[in-house]
């Protein structure tokens, strides 16, 4: 009886040079200098050294990870793009366009791209599939039929369709992260293809031009508006396909507004209760989203020098405040709570991270601007990932499922959903006025657009008066703290 490996893909981070002018070392005789391992050592002439670059790893699909990784690198690089190239110029042809580079990735998106096809890898490889499986001749734009429903990428899809479909909510997936799966897909599908590892494209594939009604700009006359080509004009060149998931399958949501989904006081207790919640580093992560509204990768982004133990007494009228970069690389100082304040320096006085610490300074020296000290380090003594805080949520349902608990269906985003809806709540029900309440959720969450803080007032108002469950405790502390800093912050700006 044979045993099957059930060993599931990993995502290793890992450094890779992605430098130009590679050359093998040689010894005096002309011949290759290798490792104790008997790999062949090599330099580059220009280094470009990405840190934490995803790789694929599987103990029986060396082939399988060995393109996709290759895939992975070229995303990166953009020597691969499903979308044309914009080259703002008239004077070169279409031929020219398409032989330029795409646009490259930063490692952020080629992570996500990872994670879709570690997905795929882990179904191939339950299946007993491969992905080489396809047909001999192109498809026509039809629908499937019964003898291509059972090449692999085909089954694939119908198994996103059914868990996009399932009652199960332990094994449900939304229709979008279903559709981003098969995107991905798709796209090494036809890298694949381009490249001569499979002969043809075991689904459809057009490229045609999407037209996309566009307004003209107010106070804009269309006398003065330059003319464009018409190759080029009343719409975006597109690859389409039919390998994609059903629109017809999109679920409905449980609440009317489907981007703001704070956690109700059940779940709330629900997170705070488990295990996971009680452990130091993974509860001060679910700290700094729920009472400071951070996203995951800001959370990572915290360095010591900007902590101070609010207790003391030169300290008491210090504002606290975070330098980070927030969405769209808007470099902000944020103002928090002196009782968070309180739990990210109490956190750098932890053995653990003293131990990080002197690793850090080891490698990097004290004080280096390149290098800053962070907050939350890794084994190496390296800053954390930008995903790690939020995978605190998926070490959650890991901790449910294993004792047959009810699973969390919120995310870590959510978090933040919820620091702003309270926020609003709290203030509400201290009689702040709406222009009040707007302007420190806007301050708070670094919104652009008032429309977006609007939502979480309007949310607010429909909370009932006991809203606060799990947070009841703190919540005053935590909240009035910030309304107290930014009123005081006001004042200091008037003064000066």
């Amino acid at each position: 009886m044979i045993l099957r490996n059930t060993t599931k893909t990993k995502i290793i981070k890992t450094s890779v040079n992605f430098g130009k002018g590679m050359s093998f070392h040689l010894d005096k005789s002309g011949q290759p200098i290798k490792t104790e391992k008997g790999i062949r050592t090599h330099s580059y002439r220009h280094d470009k050294i990405e840190p934490n670059f995803p790789v694929l790893y599987h103990p029986t699909r060396f082939t399988e990870c060995q393109e996709m990784n290759l895939f992975l690198m070229h995303r990166f690089e953009g020597h691969f793009s499903l979308k044309k190239n914009q080259i703002d110029n008239e004077a070169f042809s279409d031929v020219y366009h398409a032989s330029q580079p795409g646009k490259p990735l930063d490692v952020k998106s080629v992570r996500s791209i990872a994670k879709h096809l570690k997905a795929f890898l882990d179904w191939l490889d339950k299946d007993d599939a491969s992905y080489f499986e396809v047909i001999a001749a192109p498809l026509s734009k039809q629908s499937v039929d019964d003898d291509i429903s059972r090449l692999p990428v085909w089954r694939y899809h119908k198994h996103l369709c059914e868990r996009v479909e399932t009652k199960d909510k332990s094994k449900r997936i939304s229709f979008n992260s279903a559709q981003e799966r098969i995107r991905a897909v798709k796209a090494f599908y036809i890298w694949s293809h381009k490249r001569g590892a499979i002969d043809s494209l075991p689904f459809s594939l057009e490229y045609k031009q999407v037209r996309i009604k566009s307004k003209a700009k107010s106070g804009v006359s269309s006398l003065f508006q330059l003319p464009t080509s018409n190759n080029r004009s009343g719409g975006l060149w597109k690859w389409v396909s039919n390998l994609s998931i059903p629109n017809t399958l999109k679920q409905k949501e449980d609440s009317p507004d489907k981007g703001l989904q704070p956690y109700s006081p059940k779940e709330l207790k629900q997170l705070l209760e488990t295990n996971t919640a009680q452990k130091e580093t993974y509860k001060l992560y679910l700290q700094c989203a729920l009472l400071g509204g951070l996203r995951s990768f800001e959370i990572s982004a915290i360095d010591q020098k900007d902590l101070f133990n609010p207790d003391e007494k030169e300290n008491e009228k210090r504002i606290p405040k975070l330098n980070i970069v927030r969405k769209g690389h808007k470099p902000v100082r944020l103002t928090i709570a002196r009782v968070l304040m309180k739990l990210l320096y109490n956190h750098t006085l932890t053995i653990q991270n003293m131990k990080r610490r002197t690793k850090h300074e080891t490698n990097h020296g004290m004080d280096n601007s390149e290098h800053p000290l962070p907050l939350f380090m890794n084994s190496s003594g390296s800053r954390i990932s930008e995903d790690t805080p939020g995978n605190t949520i998926s070490i959650v349902r890991k901790e449910q499922r294993k004792q047959g608990l009810e699973i969390l269906l919120r995310t870590f985003h959510d978090l933040r959903a919820t620091f702003a809806t309270y926020v609003a709540k709290y203030l509400i029900d201290k009689g702040e006025s709406e222009s009040s309440i707007r302007q420190t959720l806007m301050t708070l969450m670094s919104h652009e657009s008032f429309k977006t803080t609007k939502r979480y007032i309007d949310f607010a108002k429909s909370v009932s008066v006991d809203a606060y469950g799990a947070m009841s405790e703190w919540v005053k502390d935590i909240y009035g703290d910030v309304n107290e800093l930014l009123m005081r912050e006001a004042e200091d700006a008037t003064a000066s």
